[in-house]
């Protein structure tokens, strides 16, 4: 999709050093120690200069931290990329209650803009809902991944293997997962979970599974390149996705397309994609006993993941992109 979209002309602005043709680096030394928000506090005070130097005629913007300052209305046409949204993430997070006082950047930052692409129909609705956007401004794009990359593999799922990928940090619901883990031991006791990632949790987690009796039940990984993950949900019998929140679950889907069913939480993006029994099922995010009885019922129970849905492919996603973007 990048070159198809670098080819109708566009830029690609970011603080990333790389060679890739028509990117622009900016460099926004002056507030990086602000950092998701210094990139959208300088959005905010040097949007116009850059409109007119580069002579944009659109612009794309993935909210967040780095574009809820936006909220001035721009000369050109604005499509806004909405992951979720702050009032989202505050109904699940209480710890991160400061994002609060973002709410009514974002609304505003929403309600100026063109055009709105939500990531999944559950971010779509929470803009409606919460922030009284109107449904025809709004098109669900689904993350995407590319089944050249994701997809099974011959060798087969390796008995009594439980994965996770993701940060190890409290949003991830990492030591949900952990805590969880000792009554799928005591049942099964040669199952062992790969957490694959890393984060401010770290430390903690391995802590936490040696004080519980269960670290050699678990391997932690660090961090997983790219190229060994599809490698990594081939060899489970199952994912878990632990989430105390997520707009949509980029997890959810990669593990999926390589073949491998998913236990998640039920929260916003997780649930939309596992609705049904089709790919794996939804716990309630706390539930400890529910948790492990879900992995449970997969490792007792295998059964691969059917082919991964079309919208959630690169191809519908490129598509749609394109659509939004260059037309």
């Amino acid at each position: 999709m990048y070159s198809e979209i670098q080819d109708a002309g566009w830029l690609f602005f970011s603080p990333a050093r790389n060679a890739l043709p028509r990117h622009v680096r900016i460099d926004f030394a002056p507030v990086r120690w602000l950092k998701q928000v210094g990139v959208s506090l300088w959005l905010h005070l040097e949007a116009h200069r850059v409109i007119e130097k580069f002579g944009l005629e659109r612009l794309n913007l993935h909210t967040g931290p780095g574009g809820v300052l936006l909220a001035r209305r721009l000369p050109i046409p604005v499509i806004v990329t909405c992951h979720h949204t702050y009032r989202q993430q505050c109904r699940h997070l209480a710890s991160q209650f400061w994002k609060r006082i973002f709410i009514p950047f974002e609304k505003r930052s929403y309600e100026l803009a063109t055009r709105i692409v939500a990531v999944s129909d559950a971010t779509r609705q929470a803009l409606i809902d919460d922030y009284g956007i109107a449904p025809e401004k709004i098109t669900t794009i689904f993350n995407a991944v590319d089944t050249t990359r994701f997809h099974p593999l011959a060798a087969g799922k390796d008995p009594d293997t439980v994965v996770y990928v993701g940060r190890i940090d409290r949003r991830k619901g990492i030591e949900f997962l952990i805590r969880s883990f000792p009554a799928v031991v005591a049942r099964r006791p040669r199952v062992h979970l790969y957490v694959g990632g890393k984060g401010s949790h770290l430390e903690r987690m391995r802590a936490l599974s040696r004080r519980l009796g269960i670290a050699e039940n678990v391997t932690f990984l660090g961090f997983v390149p790219d190229q060994d993950l599809n490698a990594l949900y081939n060899k489970a019998q199952c994912v878990v996705v632990p989430s105390v929140f997520e707009g949509f679950g980029i997890t959810v889907i990669e593990a999926i397309a390589a073949g491998t069913r998913v236990v998640g939480t039920d929260s916003d993006g997780i649930r939309e994609i596992l609705a049904g029994d089709e790919y794996g099922r939804t716990v309630t995010y706390g539930n400890r006993a529910a948790l492990a009885q879900a992995i449970l019922d997969e490792l007792e129970h295998p059964r691969p993941a059917p082919p991964l849905r079309d919208q959630y492919r690169l191809e519908a996603f490129r598509a749609g992109y394109l659509r939004e973007l260059v037309a």
